[in-house]
């Protein structure tokens, strides 16, 4: 009896370490294909809410992984959820509107720190006047850094978005250092 017991516990202990996480993301004429691509591990679910009034669907590509399908749902606020079971690369895409696309990876085990920093996106690089910084985890704070390590810009972030003014920097190359409670991601931009 104590060995029922002791192997129930430590397969509840085991569900409880590996537990789904679900994962936001808006869908939208225009969305930039980074903002649309994730990785994540089996077990997880995205969820794609419609922010504008248009037509979509989240359709899986013919090479996908798994099979999945909202069907073309209208009305800004709609929601699509699907949870991933299968590792592999989920290509998708609106089946009214061309360009609205993205890449769903699922893959093992992740710890957090890993999902965290491989679903940082920033957008445009090379970037002349304002980068976006996009992430599925609430961004605190960025800082960034010259070539040489030294400090020359920082400031509070503003949520799972955050649009960072580079005009004032020189042309040349930066990293950025963005966070989001203990987690920490930095990544190389080119300033024009």
């Amino acid at each position: 009896m104590e060995k029922i017991k002791l192997v129930l516990i430590m397969m509840l202990m085991a569900t409880a370490v590996h537990a789904q996480t679900t994962f936001d993301l808006d869908w939208y004429v225009g969305i930039p294909n980074a903002d649309a691509s994730i990785t994540i591990e089996t077990g997880d679910t995205v969820r794609w809410t419609w922010t504008d009034e248009l037509p979509h669907s989240v359709t899986s590509d013919s090479g996908s992984q798994e099979d999945f399908d909202s069907g073309i749902i209208t009305g800004n606020g709609t929601q699509f959820s699907y949870t991933f079971m299968q590792v592999g690369v989920n290509d998708y895409e609106c089946d009214v509107h061309s360009g609205m696309e993205g890449t769903i990876t699922v893959d093992e085990v992740m710890s957090v720190e890993d999902k965290f920093r491989r679903n940082i996106s920033f957008y445009p690089n090379p970037v002349a006047n304002s980068l976006t910084v996009a992430s599925l985890f609430k961004l605190d704070s960025y800082k960034i850094y010259n070539i040489l390590g030294k400090l020359v810009a920082q400031g509070a972030a503003n949520g799972n978005v955050t649009e960072i003014d580079m005009s004032s920097l020189q042309s040349g190359i930066y990293f950025v250092n963005a966070t989001s409670g203990a987690l920490q991601s930095s990544f190389k931009i080119a300033k024009q």
